[in-house]
C-alpha cells in the first residue's frame, strides 16, 4: 500500500464512474458497464500496465508500479461499477411516480402519499426537468437532490459494510480452508506478474487478444464506413411454435472464464442448460397448467426456472454455512472474547468488528425497510432472501468465475408467493423503493469485495489498508456518479439519453408493475414455493451425492448456473471440448501453454468493448 497507488486508484474511479454514466447518455449503454465481468475495470488495468511499460522503455521513469501497487488500483476500481450501475436505477425511481402521475392512473392520490417524503422527490417541477431536461439554460437543481441523495447513500454505505462483514467472516473458509478458485482472480494476478512470467511477453496472450479485437473492431468500423461489413458470430432461431427462443453467439469473455473452469462444473452446466430447455418446453406444452402466470410477469415458463434456482441458492448457502460451523463458532469466539488463539490479523476487519457490524448491519436494514413503509414482519423476510441470493451468487462467482444475476430478488419472491393483498399496498410501496439495491445484478459489491479478498490474499497486501482504499473508491465513485447523471439528465433530458434501458426503460416497466400491484393489490400463489421447494430438494441431492460418492461426475452449482444463464451455452460447450482434449492429450503442461490464449481473449474482449464506447461517446452515435 502506497500514497501513490491510493491516489491513481482514487483518479481512475472518478473517470471509470464518469465514463459509465457517460457511455448511457451519448453511447451504447453496456460496453463498460458489460455483464458484470469487470470490462471497465480490466480495461484501465491493462492501459496502465501498458502505459507504464511504455513510459519505463522511452526512460521517461525509471521504476513502475510493483504488483502489490496494481493490485490496489484494481481492487479500487472493481468497486465502482456496483455503485454506478445502482445510481442509474435509484435516481429515476425518486421521481417516477411523481412525473408520470396522471388523473387516469390516479397515482397522485393513490400511490404517491405511500411514498416516504425525505426519500423521494415530491417537486414536480425537478421531476420534470429530470426526464426533459432544464428549459432556456435553467440551473441544474442539485440542492433539491442533496437530502434524499444522502439518506440514501447511507443505506447503501450500510448495505456494503454488512456484505464486506459476511464476506469477511467467510474470507477464510472459502479461500484457506475449502480454496475457491476464484477464476476471474487469475487475470489481473497475471496481469500484475505475480508468480509468474510477464502476460505482456507471451505471444500466445496477444493471440488470443487479436480476435475479439478484430471482431469488435469490425463493429467499430462499421459505424463510421457502412460499406464495411462488420463481423458477426451469432445465430438466433426459434422452435415449439415460435415459442422458444435459442441463441448461439460467440461471447469471448464467458469462453475465456470458461477455460479457467474445471470440467466438472462445465459439464453440470451443459446438462442442467439441456434440462432447463426441456422444462421450458413441457411448460409450454402443458400450456402453463403446472404454474400459472405471476400476476405481474406473463412468462410463467421461465419463471418456474428462477424459483427453483432460488430454492438452490438457499440450499447452498445453508449446505455452506453448516458445513463451516466450526470456522464460524471459532469467528463469534473471536469477536466475543473467549478464543484469544484465534488469528484475524490478516482480515479485512477484526472478526469483532465483521461480526458487530453484519448484525447491526442487517438491524439497520430491516429497520430501514419499515421506515419505508415494509411490514415488520416481512423485513427480516425480505432482508434475509436478499443476503441469502447476495452470498449464494457470490460463492458460485468465487468457485466459476461466472457472473451471474440472482435468479428472483426477494420483491420478486415474497409477490409471488404472498401476494400484494397479503403484504399490504404499503409494503409494496416499499418494495418499489428497495427494487435498485437488493438484487444482486452485474458486478455487485459483494462479487466485487470477495475478488479483492482472493486478491489481497495471494500478495499477502496490508488488508487493513485496502479497506481504506476501496471505502475512497466507493466515495469517488458514488460521488462522480450522481453528479454525471444528475448533470446529463438536466442537460438533455433522461428521455434524450442514447441508451435510456437502465434509466428509463427498467423504470417503466417497474412503475406500470408496482402501480397496479399498489392501486389493486393482487393475490399471491403459494404453489411457487413448491418449486422453490422442488429447487431446493434437487441441490440438497446433488450435494449429498457429491460428497459420498467418489464416482459421481455432476457438480450441484450447474443446477444453478444452467437454469438462470442457458443462453451461454455454446461458449461453455466450446470450452469444454478444448479443455478436455488439451488435457487428455497434453495434460497439465499443454494446458499451461494454452491459458494465456483464453486470458488473451478476456483482455482483447475488455479493451475493445471499451474503445467501442469511448468511440461512440466521442462521435455522439450509438
Amino acid at each position: 500500500m502506497t500514497w501513490r497507488a491510493v491516489l491513481i486508484g482514487v483518479l481512475l474511479s472518478i473517470l471509470l464512474a464518469f465514463l459509465m454514466i457517460a457511455e448511457h447518455a451519448l453511447g451504447s449503454g453496456w460496453g463498460l458497464t458489460g455483464d458484470g465481468f469487470g470490462v471497465g475495470p480490466l480495461s484501465l488495468l491493462f492501459a496502465l500496465v501498458c502505459g507504464i511499460g511504455f513510459l519505463k522503455r522511452v526512460g521517461i521513469v525509471r521504476s513502475g508500479l510493483s504488483p502489490q501497487e496494481l493490485l490496489v488500483v484494481f481492487s479500487m476500481l472493481l468497486m465502482v461499477p456496483a455503485v454506478s450501475t445502482v445510481g442509474l436505477t435509484l435516481l429515476p425511481h425518486l421521481v417516477g411516480f411523481v412525473y408520470y402521475a396522471t388523473q387516469e392512473n390516479r397515482w397522485g392520490s393513490r400511490v404517491v402519499p405511500l411514498l416516504p417524503e425525505g426519500l423521494v422527490i415530491q417537486d414536480a417541477g425537478v421531476a420534470k426537468g429530470f426526464f426533459e431536461g432544464v428549459r432556456g439554460g435553467g440551473e441544474i437543481p442539485y440542492g433539491a437532490w442533496v437530502g434524499p441523495l444522502c439518506a440514501w447513500a447511507v443505506l447503501l454505505g450500510t448495505l456494503y459494510f454488512t456484505l464486506i462483514s459476511l464476506l469477511v467472516i467467510l474470507r477464510k473458509r472459502w479461500i484457506e480452508q475449502e480454496r475457491l478458485p476464484f477464476p476471474l482472480a487469475q487475470l489481473p494476478l497475471s496481469l500484475a506478474g505475480v508468480g509468474e512470467r510477464p502476460l505482456l511477453k507471451d505471444g500466445v496472450f496477444w493471440f488470443g487478444f487479436v480476435i475479439p479485437a478484430l471482431v469488435g473492431g469490425s463493429a467499430i468500423v462499421n459505424r463510421f464506413l457502412p460499406f464495411l461489413p462488420a463481423i458477426h458470430l451469432y445465430y438466433y432461431t426459434r422452435f415449439y411454435r415460435d415459442s422458444i427462443g435459442l441463441l448461439i453467439y460467440a461471447h469471448f469473455l464467458v469462453l475465456g472464464v470458461s477455460y479457467l473452469v474445471s470440467l466438472d462444473i462445465l459439464s453440470s452446466i451443459l446438462l442442467f442448460t439441456l434440462i432447463s430447455y426441456a422444462q421450458i418446453y413441457l411448460i409450454l406444452a402443458s400450456g402453463s397448467a403446472i404454474l400459472s402466470n405471476p400476476p405481474h410477469d406473463p412468462y410463467a415458463h421461465y419463471t418456474h426456472l428462477h424459483q427453483e434456482a432460488l430454492g438452490a441458492l438457499v440450499v447452498l448457502v445453508g449446505v455452506g454455512l453448516y458445513e463451516g460451523r466450526h470456522h464460524l463458532r471459532d469467528v463469534f469466539r473471536k469477536a466475543f472474547g473467549s478464543a484469544p488463539e484465534v488469528d484475524d490479523g490478516d482480515e479485512l476487519l477484526s472478526y469483532r468488528t465483521a461480526v458487530v457490524g453484519a448484525l447491526t448491519g442487517i438491524a439497520f436494514l430491516c429497520t430501514w425497510l419499515w421506515m419505508t413503509g415494509v411490514s415488520a414482519w416481512v423485513a427480516p423476510v425480505f432482508v434475509g432472501v436478499m443476503l441469502v441470493t447476495f452470498l449464494g451468487v457470490t460463492r458460485i462467482l468465487a468457485e466459476t468465475g461466472v457472473v451471474m444475476e440472482a435468479p428472483l430478488s426477494p420483491i420478486q419472491a415474497l409477490l409471488n408467493s404472498a401476494g400484494a393483498q397479503a403484504l399490504g399496498r404499503s409494503t409494496a410501496a416499499g418494495f418499489f423503493l428497495a427494487q435498485p439495491w437488493c438484487f444482486p445484478s452485474g458486478q455487485h459489491v459483494s462479487g466485487s469485495v470477495s475478488t479483492v479478498l482472493k486478491l489481497s490474499h495471494r500478495p499477502r497486501l496490508r488488508t487493513r489498508s485496502v479497506l481504506f482504499a476501496l471505502t475512497l473508491a466507493l466515495l469517488a465513485g458514488g460521488v462522480t456518479s450522481a453528479w454525471a447523471l444528475l448533470h446529463y439528465v438536466y442537460t438533455l433530458g433522461a428521455s434524450g439519453f442514447a441508451y435510456s434501458g437502465l434509466v428509463i426503460g427498467s423504470l417503466n416497466s417497474k412503475l406500470i408493475t408496482f402501480g397496479g400491484i399498489m392501486g389493486e393489490p393482487s393475490a399471491g400463489q403459494p404453489i411457487r414455493l413448491l418449486w422453490s421447494g422442488v429447487g431446493a430438494a434437487a441441490m440438497g441431492v446433488l450435494i449429498l451425492a457429491r460428497q459420498r460418492l467418489f464416482w459421481w461426475p455432476l457438480h450441484p452449482v450447474g443446477f444453478a448456473i444452467g437454469t438462470v444463464c442457458p443462453s451461454w451455452w455454446v461458449n461453455v460447450l466450446v470450452a469444454w471440448l478444448i479443455k478436455r482434449n488439451v488435457l487428455k492429450y497434453g495434460g497439465a503442461s499443454l494446458y499451461g501453454r494454452t491459458r494465456p490464449f483464453f486470458l488473451g481473449l478476456i483482455v482483447g474482449q475488455s479493451v475493445i468493448t471499451s474503445v467501442g464506447s469511448v468511440v461512440g461517446m466521442l462521435a455522439g452515435r450509438v
